[in-house]
């Protein structure tokens, strides 16, 4: 303490309440000493006679006063009482004018930083506010009453609190980047209703420890309402291209990456121009309504004609024959209303019966009877109507084990397996799953006007799993994760617990020892905790287990930690 005394750049002189001086530092003794060899034990009022120790000691009152034993270089005094071995006493601190004159400069230039502080602050377009570490506002330019309809002198002095309550602000970046203590960056929405861009900075000291925040707000209101513009604009667009997607792509193949699809669709397009009754076969979703609508727009008869489809499994089967066959009833005055049905609706054109193995054995045996005759009488009528019309049936079940538990006619089985065409599960052509993984992200972030990717994990997960609902199981789950994820980036922990536990029981230890492998998934559930905790320690906290612990296991695995932002 002493030796850091001595290094003041002011000198400093302790006297007792009778007047002797008790203690000085050296700069003091080379100030003031003139003759003396000592100053312990001289009264102070020799050694300096302008002092007022005496009376600041016994009215305990400090004062200043000036010194001009040097009228060169006068010196300034400044007195006040302390406590010295446990004694009153007086400290009397010796400052050369030039030094107080050196000191007086830099709180001019201060000062001049100060105006051009403010002065930046008021030629910069944008609001600039400046808060403590509490979050109230010590300084704000110009702009304020322009972007927030607050004067301010009604601005300054607030703490973040009050505006939200008042609705001055929507919500507050200042509150954001004292909780998170990183650089945020925020839209607000103001009393005066301008929407606000708005960027929080986070100001520490040297020890670490958040002292203000500046945030620069910029007014995107107009921008906003042009981006909403474009967003309907783009949504139009969108929607016409669909429409001109569809009549480009009438007629043409899907993208076919597997031998197994490609030889399902040479197939279609031998039998595409008979009228031969087709027999899709297949798991649900693997694409059983594509080929039939693909089997139609390429046949040179009949693609100019209608498509009709019907889900025999989701109509009650009190209804399925007037939808079906159509039908006849008698209205008021005695006239008879006539309700086409599907069949005659497809005249000339392509009749998709998806799930025809729900037909119950009435319903089998009408539909029979139009297939050989081509005609068909409506429920209600009598007399029969021609049609010209080809089927395409669809079911997942195995129909000819139908037809043995007698839930199937035999004759109606022989009809619609004139072609029958079967559509391998996607688990069975795993090739083509990397385009449909695209095709399908791509498609749900132009949709969602999104720009979201898979991580590597993300797109092994997919490749390794079984997909038992085929391509539109990928399909829905690939809209799942782009529309919930929070992040641009989709990580595995972002997957559907079932997509995640097939994963996992899917992984192959083999040639692995038990420790080896259980260590893979330990560094890997460790480096994902790291990828999304700033520190450490928040990471040691999600992980359940003690911050020493996480560092000697990031230490044993290599693992690197993200910088703070």
């Amino acid at each position: 303490m002493d030796e850091l005394v001595k290094q003041l750049p002011i000198g400093l002189v302790i006297t007792g309440d009778h007047g002797a001086i008790m203690y000085h530092n050296d700069l003091a003794f080379s100030m003031v000493a003139g003759q003396h060899e000592t100053l312990i034990g001289c009264p102070i009022c020799q050694v300096i006679p302008e002092s007022n120790i005496i009376k600041t000691i016994k009215k305990a009152q400090p004062s200043l006063s000036l010194a001009n034993s040097n009228k060169k270089n006068p010196k300034i005094l400044y007195e006040y009482p302390v406590e010295w071995d446990g004694q009153k006493a007086g400290a009397t601190l010796l400052f050369h004018s030039s030094f107080v004159e050196h000191m007086a400069y830099f709180v001019d230039k201060i000062n001049e930083m100060k105006q051009e502080l403010q002065l930046i602050m008021s030629l910069v377009g944008e609001l600039v506010t400046i808060t403590d570490e509490q979050g109230t506002i010590l300084k704000v330019n110009e702009a304020c009453e322009r972007m927030m309809g607050v004067s301010k002198k009604d601005f300054i002095g607030k703490p973040m609190d009050f505006l939200e309550k008042e609705k001055i602000v929507s919500h507050s970046s200042t509150k954001q980047v004292i909780k998170e203590g990183r650089k945020v960056t925020v839209t607000q929405t103001t009393k005066s209703g301008r929407r606000l861009l708005v960027t929080g900075h986070p100001i520490f000291n040297e020890e670490g420890k958040l002292t203000k925040v500046i945030n620069i707000s910029k007014d995107i209101t107009e921008t906003d309402l042009i981006s909403k513009e474009l967003q309907e604009t783009k949504k139009l667009i969108d929607y016409y291209e669909s429409e001109l997607h569809k009549k480009e792509t009438n007629g043409q193949k899907p993208l076919i990456k597997s031998k197994q699809l490609k030889a399902v669709y040479d197939l279609a397009e031998r039998i595409q121009d008979l009228d031969s009754t087709v027999l899709l076969l297949g798991e649900a979703g693997v694409g059983k309504r594509t080929l039939a609508t693909y089997i139609h727009s390429t046949s040179k008869v009949r693609k100019n004609h209608p498509f009709v489809e019907i889900n025999c499994g989701t109509i009650p089967e009190a209804l399925i024959e007037a939808e079906l066959f159509g039908q006849v009833e008698t209205g008021g005055e005695g006239k008879q209303v006539e309700r086409q049905g599907c069949i005659r609706e497809a005249d000339q054109g392509t009749l998709f019966l998806n799930d025809i193995d729900e037909l119950s054995l009435p319903v089998q045996v009408k539909l029979l009877k139009v297939m050989e005759e081509k005609k068909v009488i409506p429920v209600g009528g009598t007399t029969a109507v021609d049609v010209d019309v080809r089927i395409i049936a669809a079911t997942e079940r195995d129909l000819e084990e139908m037809v043995r538990a007698h839930r199937f006619r035999r004759e109606l089985y022989y009809l619609v397996n004139t072609v029958p065409i079967i559509i391998p599960p996607l688990r069975e052509r795993k090739e083509e799953l990397p385009f449909f993984i695209q095709s399908f992200l791509e498609y749900y972030n132009r949709k969602y006007h999104y720009e979201k990717k898979f991580d590597k994990e993300v797109i092994q997960a997919f490749l390794k799993n079984d997909w038992a609902g085929n391509i539109r199981e990928l399909q829905n789950v690939i809209e799942t994760v782009v529309v919930t994820s929070a992040d641009d980036e989709i990580t595995f922990d972002q997957l559907p617990d079932k997509i995640k536990n097939a994963t996992l029981a899917n992984e192959d230890f083999s040639g692995q020892k038990l420790k080896t492998a259980v260590e893979e998934f330990e560094k890997n559930i460790i480096a994902k905790a790291l990828k999304k905790s700033r520190t450490l320690k928040e990471a040691s906290i999600v992980l359940g287990i003690d911050a020493s612990t996480l560092t000697r296991k990031v230490k044993k695995f290599k693992l690197e930690i993200a910088e703070p932002q």
